[in-house]
C-alpha cells in the first residue's frame, strides 16, 4: 500500500490522510471535518475528482481530490464509491480503474 498526501502540494482546510492499495485497486480518502455535523457536508465524487465541502455558517470549506494529485498516473476513479461520517471522521472509500487513453 502506499500513501499519497494532496497536502504536499496544496493546503487543505482540515486534515485529509489518502491511502492507496494498489492490490484492492482502491484510494481511501479520511478526512477530520469535526466539529462538522453529518448536514453540514457535501460530497461528490466523478470520474476524474472528489470534493468534499463544508458549510457552517456563512462558511464554506472545501478541498478537490485528483486522481493525479493522490494516485500514479494513468488511474481514474471508478463506480464503486462510499461515504461514512463517524464522530467528525468522513471515510470516503473509491475504486479505481485504469484511465482510458485516445
Amino acid at each position: 500500500m502506499s500513501a499519497f498526501g494532496a497536502a504536499e502540494t496544496t493546503p487543505l482546510p482540515f486534515p485529509v490522510r489518502i491511502l492507496h492499495d494498489r492490490t484492492a485497486d482502491r484510494l481511501e480518502i479520511v478526512a477530520d471535518v469535526s466539529p462538522a455535523e453529518i448536514d453540514d457536508l457535501t460530497v461528490e465524487a466523478g470520474a476524474t475528482r472528489v470534493q468534499i465541502a463544508i458549510d457552517r455558517d456563512d462558511e464554506r470549506d472545501a478541498c478537490v481530490l485528483s486522481p493525479l494529485t493522490s494516485i500514479p498516473l494513468r488511474r481514474a476513479f471508478g463506480g464503486d464509491r462510499s461515504a461514512v461520517y463517524n464522530n467528525g471522521v468522513l471515510t470516503i472509500s473509491l475504486e479505481t480503474t485504469g484511465r482510458r487513453t485516445r
